[in-house]
């Protein structure tokens, strides 16, 4: 099911001919990273436990790159140009997304922020946080999630 939701995704990037820009991504490019755990994490810079919950995301990326993907997401819609100086300033080193992946991925927009979709290495919704996330919750709970799946339907 969730193939047919991406396959668009991927005919679009192979019909432009170029993948996501290095810092902001146009379109939802989780099917790029099968076989890792992502996260969509939606944010506002108004969003105080957002802010306090960046510098998780930062230290998660940045250490479990080879399994964990992290991508953001502006609950405000800010985009382009805007959005990069936005996470730039923000402190943001993870891949931000230009366009809300929600409808496509069939997600409910989040009610409160911060909100993170966890998604297993096989592309399927395997939990919904809502709240500030630490790296040591977000590993524990893969962990948790990783020991509840069964080997072969990973």
């Amino acid at each position: 099911m969730l193939r047919s939701v991406l396959l668009p995704f991927i005919l679009l990037l192979l019909l432009q001919g170029c993948g996501p820009k290095p810092d902001v991504a146009g379109d939802s490019p989780i099917a790029e990273f099968a076989g890792k755990w992502v996260l969509i994490n939606y944010w506002a810079e108004w969003c105080v436990p957002c802010i306090k919950e960046i510098p998780e995301l930062n230290a998660l990326q940045q250490d479990h790159a080879d399994t964990i993907k992290v991508l953001g997401v502006n609950f405000d819609r800010v985009a382009g140009q805007q959005l990069q100086t936005l996470a730039q300033q923000m402190g943001i080193g993870f891949l931000q997304l230009e366009q809300d992946p929600g409808d496509a991925l069939r997600l409910s927009r989040p009610s409160a922020l911060p909100a993170t979709y966890l998604f297993n290495p096989s592309g399927e919704l395997a939990a919904v946080l809502v709240g500030p996330q630490t790296t040591d919750s977000l590993l524990s709970r893969i962990q948790r999630l990783q020991q509840s799946t069964p080997a072969d339907a990973r």
